[in-house]
C-alpha cells in the first residue's frame, strides 16, 4: 500500500518540477515579443519605409575602460548587423527588389554596480547575519569579514535602422538576399542556437 503512494508522490514531484522549469532559451534572431529580453521588432513609418529595431542581449563587459570600449563595440556591431539582417528579411517578405538605408542609430545602456556575494566559503549554519549580531562573533566588529564585494559592468545595445523598400534594383540599393546571406554566415547559429 505504501509503495504505490510513494510512487504517486514521486511522480507528482517530478511533474511539478517540469512545470516550473524555465522555457528554453531563444536564438538571437527572435522576435522581441517572444524572447522578451532581446530580439527584433519592426513598424511601418509611412509609404514603403520600415523602421527595424534590434535589442541585443545584455552582455557582461570589462571593468577596464579601454577593454570595456572594445567589448561595447563588439555588442554594438552585433546589434547593428542583426537589425540590418532583419531589414533584409522584411524586404524579402514584402517582395522588394532592393532597399535603401535612410538612417541608423544605436544606443548603449551601460550598468555599473557592485554586487555583494557573502559567505561563499563559510559554513551553512553561520550564514545568517543575525547570528553574527546576536552572539557578538568577532568581538562585535561593525564589518562582516566574509562579505565579498564584486564590481560588475553590463551593457545592452539597441540598434535602429530605417529603410526604404525599392521595387527595382538601383545603384544605391542594397540586395536583401545577398545581405541576409552575408550576415547569416557571420552569425551561423543566430537562427537556431540559443543565445548566450
Amino acid at each position: 500500500m505504501l509503495r504505490p503512494l510513494g510512487l504517486a508522490f514521486l511522480f507528482s514531484v517530478f511533474v511539478a518540477g517540469c512545470a516550473g522549469a524555465p522555457p528554453p532559451a531563444k536564438p538571437l534572431m527572435s522576435p522581441l515579443s517572444e524572447a522578451k529580453d532581446f530580439g527584433y521588432s519592426e513598424r511601418s513609418v509611412g509609404g514603403d519605409q520600415v523602421e527595424v529595431t534590434y535589442l541585443a542581449p545584455t552582455r557582461r563587459v570589462s571593468l577596464d575602460r579601454d577593454k570595456r570600449a572594445a567589448d561595447i563595440a563588439r555588442v554594438r556591431e552585433l546589434a547593428e548587423d542583426l537589425a540590418l539582417w532583419r531589414a533584409a528579411q522584411v524586404a524579402m517578405t514584402r517582395k522588394a527588389a532592393a532597399f535603401r538605408v535612410l538612417s541608423r542609430r544605436s544606443d548603449a545602456n551601460l550598468e555599473l554596480r557592485e554586487q555583494i556575494d557573502g559567505y561563499r566559503h563559510f559554513p551553512y549554519h553561520l550564514h545568517r547575519r543575525s547570528r553574527f549580531n546576536r552572539h557578538g562573533i568577532y568581538g562585535g566588529y561593525p564589518y562582516d569579514p566574509f562579505l565579498k564585494v564584486e564590481r560588475v559592468a553590463r551593457v545592452q545595445i539597441q540598434a535602429r535602422v530605417t529603410i526604404a523598400l525599392l521595387k527595382r534594383k538601383r545603384r544605391r540599393g542594397i540586395d536583401p538576399k545577398a545581405t541576409a546571406a552575408r550576415i547569416s554566415r557571420k552569425y551561423p547559429g543566430a537562427l537556431s542556437a540559443p543565445a548566450k
